[in-house]
C-alpha cells in the first residue's frame, strides 16, 4: 500500500502536459520506469480565428509516446518523452485551394530535470516541483508537421497533494523556441478520487496559449489502474473547446483525443 501511494500520482499527469507521465515516480534511489501510450486525435473543422471556415475539413493524428524516467534520489530525476507519429492527415487551405497534407515519423524529444520538494502532513502528503526542460528537434520536415521540429527551452512549476480518497495537482509551463516560433504557455488542473486502493478516477483540465494568439482548452476524464507494483494502466479522453487560431492563420482546433497506455516501474 505504501509503495502504491508513491506510484499512483505518476500516471495522473496528462500526456499533453509538459512533464512526462512519470514525473511522480519512482521516489526510491536508483528507481526507473518507462511507459508506452497510444494516442489518437480527431479534429473536425478548419478555423480562422474563432470561426469555422470549412466544416468537415478534418485533421486526424495517430501516434505512440515513449516515456521514461530515472531517479538518482527522491528529489532529483531525469525524464524523457519521445512521440512517434504513425500517421497524420489533414485537409488544409493553401492559396485558396483544398490540399490534403500528411505527416509521419519521429516527433520532438523532450528532456526534463524535475527537482522536487516533498512534504508530509497529518492527513495528506505531496510535493512541489520545478523542472527545466529542453526540446530537441528530431526527424525531417514533411508536407506538414505535427511537431515543430525546432529547438526549445522551457520551465515547469507544479504542486501536487494527495489524501486517502482524493488527489489534486496544478502546474504551469512556459516554452520559448527558435526564431519565428511563438512562445507557449500551458497550465493544468487535475482533481481525482481514489475509489479503490489500486485505482483512481480523475477530471483533467488543460489551458494552452501561444503568443501569436492561438489558444484552446481541453478537458475530460481519466482512469488509472494499478495491476501490480510493477504494471500500471491508464485511459483518458479529452475534448478541445474555446479554440482560436493564430492571428490571420487557419488551423484545426477543437476535437477529441483518446489516450491509452501501459507503464512499468522498477
Amino acid at each position: 500500500m505504501k509503495r502504491f501511494l508513491f506510484l499512483i500520482s505518476w500516471i495522473t499527469v496528462s500526456v499533453v502536459a509538459d512533464q512526462p507521465i512519470m514525473n511522480m515516480m519512482p521516489r526510491w534511489d536508483g528507481g526507473y520506469g518507462w511507459q508506452v501510450l497510444y494516442d489518437t486525435i480527431h479534429r473536425e473543422d478548419l478555423l480562422r480565428g474563432e470561426s469555422v471556415i470549412e466544416s468537415g475539413w478534418s485533421e486526424t493524428v495517430h501516434q505512440v509516446h515513449l516515456q521514461g524516467v530515472y531517479t538518482w534520489d527522491r528529489a532529483i530525476r531525469i525524464t524523457a518523452k519521445l512521440p512517434l507519429v504513425l500517421d497524420a492527415e489533414r485537409v488544409n487551405l493553401v492559396d485558396n485551394n483544398r490540399v490534403v497534407q500528411r505527416d509521419e515519423g519521429v516527433g520532438d524529444l523532450t528532456l526534463a530535470l524535475p527537482l522536487k520538494r516533498y512534504f508530509n502532513l497529518m492527513k495528506r502528503s505531496g510535493n512541489w516541483t520545478v523542472a527545466p526542460q529542453v526540446r530537441v528537434p528530431m526527424g525531417s520536415k514533411d508536407e506538414y508537421d505535427v511537431y515543430d521540429r525546432v529547438w526549445g527551452g522551457g520551465l515547469f512549476a507544479g504542486y501536487e497533494t494527495e489524501m486517502r480518497y482524493a488527489f489534486f495537482a496544478a502546474g504551469v509551463s512556459y516554452w520559448v523556441f527558435e526564431t519565428e516560433e511563438p512562445e507557449a504557455w500551458h497550465s493544468s488542473v487535475d482533481a481525482g478520487w481514489n475509489f479503490r486502493d489500486n485505482a483512481q478516477l480523475l477530471w483533467e483540465t488543460d489551458w494552452h496559449y501561444e503568443t501569436d494568439g492561438k489558444r484552446f482548452v481541453s478537458a475530460g476524464p481519466a482512469l488509472y489502474w494499478r495491476h501490480n507494483d510493477n504494471t500500471h494502466l491508464r485511459f483518458e479522453y479529452k475534448r478541445e473547446f474555446n479554440g482560436k487560431t493564430a492571428t490571420g492563420e487557419v488551423d484545426h482546433i477543437g476535437g477529441d483525443r483518446i489516450v491509452a497506455g501501459v507503464g512499468f516501474v522498477y
